[in-house]
């Protein structure tokens, strides 16, 4: 039986995809660590987890959960490892259900956090790459909203449910059967790429600084007209099953809209949004010292200015960025199909006359390419 059990449970947008593409990776450095990645991939301790989520009372459907806790007690090294960012979701009746079956063992959490200027611009793009259709300006005014305001905005319930640093912090520490919280702060952008993998290293106990991380994948990052483009076409779209949606826009984004990244520009708070980031990380720096949680990385990576620097409003991306991102997916879906219709607007040289004509026709080619109903 490992000796701790070490659940990497997020936030969302804190550098999760790397961790987990290193722990992928890289067996063999774990396994001489005295560790393992329980399941050996993402998709099946993603697919658990949902499991859990989606029948919590009927514990007949969390046989992935439960085979992943057979592995821990069937592994003989020191630490069994789950990194999954949906974890951080769970509530206070789901906590119970998803660490009764490591009863016996060591568990430990291990919560990455990521300075809240740059995690908000993040989770708006997350939004818009699953169905939401609210501007960047909007999507800021939302995310403002609490309680029962908040009910009626997904943008809100999806952004405090993902980045609610605090909360998840005094859920998963008021547990009983959680020997140690550890909070890893995300190193700043100008840090060595490797300093993440370091960090989680020392915050799991695992010494496998030595894994190979030159060929790993980070999440794929848009700028700000592909999102807005995005935001755009999900309004024609919001009927689409999610699993279709997700498997049509994930190659989109990652071939055509991922390359136009450095030729676009990024959204910027405005300054209500500003004085939200740096009350949001005042608030986790004061949880962190307030509950005594081991730290790995530096509280200062979460920056609270004395002055905020920030326009008044926001402004919308270029009009002629986004017009670029709908033409370059356009035909790209066009490709998709085997022989375009003849007259129609994937046909025509030079494209159509409006941004909104350009969108509908985009997605009226999605639709079309992958035999999405009218």
């Amino acid at each position: 039986m490992a000796k701790r059990v070490v659940l990497h449970i997020g936030t969302m947008k804190s550098g999760t995809s790397f961790v987990q593409s290193a722990l992928m990776e890289n067996p063999g450095p774990l396994e001489a660590a005295g560790a393992r990645y329980l399941g050996e991939t993402f998709g099946r301790q993603a697919k658990a987890v949902r499991d859990v989520y989606q029948h919590p009372r009927r514990t007949t459907r969390h046989r992935r959960w439960h085979a992943l806790a057979d592995e821990a007690r069937a592994f003989p090294g020191d630490a069994a490892l789950i990194s999954m960012e949906f974890l951080s979701f769970a509530q206070p009746k789901q906590l119970g259900v998803l660490l009764d079956p490591f009863r016996g063992m060591e568990v430990e959490v291990v919560l990455t956090v990521r300075d809240q200027f740059r995690a908000i611009p993040a989770q708006w793009q997350t939004f818009t790459r699953n169905y939401g259709t609210d501007d960047w300006g909007t999507y800021l005014r939302r995310i403002e909203m609490t309680g029962r305001r908040a009910r009626g905005s997904r943008a809100a319930m999806t952004f405090h449910r993902a980045q609610d640093v605090v909360s998840i912090l005094e859920r998963w520490s008021s547990r009983g059967d959680v020997r140690r919280v550890t909070v890893v702060t995300l190193p700043p952008p100008e840090a060595p790429r490797e300093e993440l993998w370091h960090r989680f290293c020392r915050a799991t106990g695992v010494a496998a600084e030595g894994a190979v991380l030159g060929g790993l994948r980070d999440n794929i990052s848009l700028g700000y007209a592909s999102c807005d483009l995005l935001r755009r076409v999900n309004v024609y779209l919001e009927d689409v099953r999610p699993r279709f949606y997700r498997k049509a826009m994930r190659p989109l984004a990652r071939e055509v809209l991922a390359p136009l990244r450095e030729q676009e520009s990024r959204p910027e708070l405005d300054r209500e949004a500003a004085e939200l980031a740096r009350r949001r990380n005042q608030e986790i720096r004061d949880a962190v010292r307030r509950h005594g949680h081991d730290l790995v990385g530096s509280l200062d990576d979460l920056p609270t200015p004395d002055q905020i620097e920030a326009p008044e409003q926001v402004l919308p991306p270029p009009g002629d960025q986004v017009l670029r991102a709908a033409e370059g997916v356009r035909t790209y879906v066009a490709s998709l199909l085997e022989s375009p219709e003849p007259g129609s607007r994937d046909d025509l040289q030079g494209g159509v006359a409006t941004l909104d004509e350009e969108v509908a026709e985009v997605a009226r080619l999605l639709r079309k390419a992958h035999r999405w109903s009218l």
